[in-house]
């Protein structure tokens, strides 16, 4: 996949969700205002009705007074007219002078200094001639947002969850692309290391074959020295094809193992040995320490001995001239401990956390003569997955790596 796709894609839908999240946010506010506006039209009305009621009671009187005023009834009357025009949020209620600085009445006392915030304030009309008095009632809701909110929570819960939807889809789908033009590369990596690996043998097979032709029936044609060649070349071929057959097999679980009853120790020496030649060639050494009792490990031999191997291997590639190996077992509870060091290059904090992935390789910098196809260190995890144990490391650039494995005791 293409960077440039991959970064119009991500642009495209960054300012789709960016405008879908926006007109969203911009209806809850749309909502939230016409709430507003509703409720306080309602209260308006409810108060114009009840301060109707007032005047029509106290009609013929010549002055206003509220001495004969029922405060009990008048909130009564309030939270009804509140209840008929679809308010249904009780509020305090308070009658005082117009300079509220003193009250007749509070139907909860204590809260006469909120009153002076509220903006639902209407003057006492008493006498007959509609003339305001020099009174206040004064409506106080202490739930007012919970209420609003209340009456428009399935909008907000909608917009929310659609929001909430996006953003996940969003970070999904970024994911996926990143991760999908990822493994791309790796693939391609992949395929352009398979391919040298594979043409190697394959174009000395072809040279020796054409050598044989034209020289075979020629005294100083040395025919088994060729036929050696291409046969080792063949073995070559054939153990890249395996790994790759096999790395395919355990990564779709398509594998059985056969369970025996092994010496770790004995296995990991046995590999050590057969590593000597590899080691010899590169002007190295190794150096081993056995826990002194026998550790048997339940298992399939063939596996776990080319997981030691392809750490071995591993070990030798990635170190400089004169690799130094350090093997040792000890003992865990009810788990060996196995350990392979190098004095390696080793691997930055960004590549552990990706080297067990399949195709992954650690970038070698200016070196390019570390061979491989990112598939060793996968299939060791699945190897160790499937004996139900772990796999760790432990490195520092420029210092070595240490891989850690644990496996269940027998």
């Amino acid at each position: 996949m293409r960077r440039w796709f991959i970064v119009t894609i991500s642009t495209i839908f960054t300012v789709a969700a960016t405008a879908l999240v926006s007109i969203q946010i911009w209806q809850i506010e749309r909502s939230a205002s016409i709430s507003d506006s509703l409720f306080n039209t309602s209260v308006t009305d409810a108060m114009d009705e009840v301060i109707r009621n007032l005047s029509a009671d106290k009609h013929g009187e010549n002055s206003p007074s509220l001495e004969s005023l029922d405060y009990d009834a008048l909130v009564t009357s309030v939270n009804e007219a509140l209840l008929v025009n679809g308010v249904d949020l009780l509020p305090t209620v308070a009658v005082s002078d117009i300079g509220m600085t003193y009250f007749y009445f509070c139907s909860k006392p204590g809260q006469e200094k909120k009153m002076d915030d509220s903006p639902f304030k209407y003057n006492i009309i008493l006498d007959d001639r509609g003339q305001p008095a020099d009174y206040y009632i004064t409506l106080y809701f202490s739930d007012k947002a919970l209420y609003l909110m209340k009456n428009s929570n399935v909008l907000v819960l909608m917009s929310i969850m659609l929001i909430v939807i996006i953003a996940l889809a969003y970070l999904t789908i970024t994911r996926s692309m990143y991760n999908q033009r990822k493994i791309d590369e790796m693939k391609t990596n992949f395929i352009n290391n398979m391919t040298h690996e594979l043409k190697t043998p394959i174009s000395t097979i072809r040279l020796e074959t054409c050598y044989l032709a034209e020289n075979m029936d020629t005294p100083e044609c040395d025919t088994k020295h060729h036929i050696g060649v291409i046969h080792d070349e063949n073995e070559r071929m054939l153990r890249l094809v395996e790994a790759v057959l096999r790395n395919s097999r355990m990564t779709r679980k398509k594998f059985t193992l056969k369970y025996t009853e092994i010496d770790i120790n004995r296995l990991i020496a046995d590999e050590v040995q057969r590593a000597q030649v590899r080691l010899s060639d590169a002007n190295g050494s190794s150096t081993e320490a056995y826990t002194a009792e026998k550790v048997t490990v339940y298992g399939d031999a063939d596996h776990l001995s080319n997981m030691i191997s392809n750490l071995i291997d591993n070990a030798i590639k990635y170190s400089p001239k004169n690799p130094t190996i350090k093997v040792t077992t000890a003992v865990e509870g009810k788990y060996v401990r196995i350990c392979i060091a190098d004095n390696g290059i080793g691997i930055s904090k960004e590549d552990r956390r990706h080297i067990f992935e399949n195709f992954y390789r650690v970038s070698t910098g200016d070196r390019h003569d570390v061979k491989g196809f990112g598939i060793g260190l996968n299939y060791v995890l699945q190897v160790v997955k499937a004996h139900k144990g772990k796999v760790g490391i432990e490195s520092e650039v420029g210092k070595g790596s240490t891989f850690i494995i644990r496996l269940p005791r027998a």
